[in-house]
């Protein structure tokens, strides 16, 4: 199969372009040798890989490495490769074209983002650029599609084009008395600063003069501060474009809890009436227990926050292709110098917000290994998906679903939780930075794109990628420690004349179910019981020491676990949040999710680092097991001593 290379530079609208292509026709996978992610998708019966953004072939960090060398890859091997250019940002996108020009392999350039350039009424003159650059350029509008028949019959037929080589004659060598390609040349003198720079400039004197010649400069420049200087006003402010910052986040967590309550409650509703229905129907009796107090207890409790995940997903996917998040990296880079981050470390942080193995693999972005090391090694502390169905679950034991005026009491204890783990990230980096000693200080460049409307099909594309993923990886852990879980907690290593005596003399036998003894006494029972010592200082029993030992491989399985576990004997139609309300203290009488316990929870989920896949990505990162079990130690540690502290104020 014939395989072809989507190049661009950061905001060039390749992914967009990719995404049209190729549709849900998506595989994802890791680059050989690398943790970098591999994109690649079929259109038309052709492979398109889709490369990580890259600036130029002098490559700094690990996206761009894993770019240059595949791009040599495709130098090598002959096959085609498709440039994507910003059309209003296009002098950037036409330097990286001239050195791709020069590896003389087949090309074709896409100008994107057409419809930015006729909201402003400016027209490119495409021929001139077909004219200077010897090859064949299609100028497209990848968020409607137009533009794609006229690739379709490129792809089709096959009309890439060797161009004109620019610059080549300043990378030839010979090695051994043999010619040599010439960025083989590059790469064997990448750190030769002065030859770089000698490149750069010859180059930039060409693009200019492409751009001016297709593009009247004067007219653009005007055209896009009109566009973009009266909003960057306001929101690049020092001050006031944080404070903005803040806001949408807040309207964001506000919008998660309010709109999201009510999908929720009906999944909620149609689990424990699933159960129900499941119970008394299927047969024989030991498959209907296993299902109605195990799997489905477990999987409903992931499923039912698939309308809050996804909807954070979305907004936060709107806020990207805005631009405004490029915007959020401008304004934050003055405050995160201070933590010895740079505003390039914002995008993986704000990441973690999403899921930390991504938001890890996203620090390879950074030139800076020492950043790298401290985003890679703080990025956990940021409040991921995985926690968002803990503290739902433990937000609403505590308080009501009420609003004043119109901000919802939930929304705000949630914000409050995420700006908390916000803190600790800070704080951790600043720490990591005073430790991590380094002499290597990049220079910090940021392009910002221009506003414009969100293209919705990449939007939906990541949600659903996204929510699919978490669904997927969280539900296979669930649905496997649902059975084992049910399995402990049915099962015991005594008889039931051993249980029913201590049943029938235990102190509160008359306003106590036999379930709970039978579970007390069951496997699960003892293995909470051995790890009991330790937390109920937490204000935890060892109900929630299992939850809290199985939520180690992922913690949104500490909901499901909870779930299973309170299945046991409790009302069939019960739901997840009607269960944990009616558990009771059995020496006290009190309700076991009070508000010390619950916020003795909320914290120790704010700081501990409780998942498995996270710490074999910072291992795979760093290349050591040492970073991620330093890492696991320290937030245990935090976390215990805040929950402690916590509790025992209460």
């Amino acid at each position: 199969m014939q395989k072809i290379a989507l190049v661009g530079t950061p905001n060039s609208g390749k992914s967009s372009l990719f995404n049209l292509l190729t549709g849900l026709n998506q595989e994802v996978g890791n680059y050989s040798g690398s943790t970098v992610e591999k994109k690649s998708g079929i259109f038309e019966g052709v492979q398109i890989v889709d490369l990580p953004g890259i600036k130029n072939l002098f490559a700094n960090s690990l996206d761009e490495k894993v770019s240059q060398t595949e791009i040599l890859k495709f130098a090598t091997s002959g096959e085609p490769i498709i440039m994507v250019a910003n059309a209003m940002q296009l002098e950037r996108s036409l330097l990286l074209f001239t050195q791709l020009a020069d590896l003389q392999i087949p090309l074709a350039l896409v100008v994107n983002f057409k419809d930015d350039l006729e909201r402003l009424n400016l027209k490119l003159d495409v021929d001139k650029i077909e004219q200077r650059l010897k090859t064949k350029v299609i100028l497209m509008n990848s968020k409607s599609g137009e533009g794609v028949d006229e690739l379709r019959t490129l792809i089709q037929q096959n009309k890439f084009e060797v161009p004109t080589a620019f610059y080549r004659s300043l990378y030839e060598a010979e090695k051994n008395g043999q010619f040599i390609n010439s960025y083989q040349a590059v790469l064997a003198a990448n750190d030769n600063l002065e030859q770089f720079e000698k490149d750069y400039t010859n180059r930039q004197q060409l693009v200019d003069g492409i751009v001016a010649e297709a593009l009247p400069k004067q007219a653009k420049e005007s055209a896009f501060l009109k566009q973009t200087t009266s909003i960057d006003k306001y929101l690049l402010h020092p001050f006031g474009g944080i404070l903005f910052f803040l806001f949408v986040m807040f309207l964001v967590f506000q919008t998660v809890f309010s709109v999201a309550t009510y999908p929720m409650d009906w999944i909620d509703g149609a689990f424990a009436s699933l159960s129900s229905f499941v119970s008394n129907t299927v047969s024989p009796e030991w498959l209907a227990d296993l299902l109605s107090n195990g799997v489905l207890p477990g999987i409903g409790g992931v499923v039912i926050f698939i309308p809050q995940i996804a909807l954070l997903f979305f907004l936060l996917g709107i806020l990207e292709h805005t631009g405004y998040l490029a915007r959020i990296s401008f304004i934050s880079d003055n405050f995160l110098q201070k933590f010895g981050l740079s505003g390039n470390s914002v995008i993986p942080l704000m990441s973690g917000w999403a899921c930390s193995i991504p938001a890890i693999m996203s620090a390879r972005t950074l030139d800076s290994e020492k950043e790298r090391l401290a985003v890679i090694l703080a990025t956990p502390l940021m409040t991921c998906s995985a926690r968002l169905p803990v503290y739902a679950i433990l937000v609403a034991l505590i308080f009501p679903n009420e609003y004043y005026g119109w901000i919802n009491l939930q929304g705000l204890a949630m914000f409050a939780l995420y700006l908390l783990g916000v803190i600790a990230t800070l704080l951790v980096a600043w720490g990591l930075n005073k430790i991590i000693k380094s002499t290597f200080r990049p220079l910090w460049t940021l392009d910002l794109p221009v506003y414009r409307f969100p293209n919705w099909r990449n939007v939906l594309y990541s949600v659903y990628n996204k929510t699919k993923s978490f669904v997927v990886e969280a539900g296979k852990v669930i649905f496997v420690i649902s059975i084992v879980l049910w399995f402990l907690a049915s099962f015991s290593p005594h008889s039931s004349e051993f249980i029913q005596e201590k049943y029938e003399n235990h102190p509160q036998s008359e306003t106590l179910d036999l379930s709970a003894v039978e579970l007390e006494y069951s496997y699960a029972g003892y293995l909470g019981k051995v790890i009991e010592p330790v937390i109920k200082p937490l204000g935890y029993d060892w109900k929630i020491g299992i939850a809290l030992l199985t939520s180690f491989a992922a913690r949104e399985v500490f909901v499901g676990t909870l779930s299973t576990i309170y299945s046991i004997g409790s009302e069939e139609e019960d739901t997840i949040i009607g269960r944990l309300k009616n558990e009771k203290n059995p020496i006290t009488g009190n309700a076991r999710f009070n508000v010390a316990t619950s916020v003795s929870l909320l914290l120790f989920y704010v700081f501990a680092l409780q998942c498995m896949s996270t710490m074999a990505v910072v291992r795979k990162e760093t290349g050591s097991w040492k970073y991620p079990i330093y890492q696991f130690v320290f937030m245990l540690v935090l976390a215990y001593v805040t929950a402690l502290i916590a509790y025992q104020i209460l």
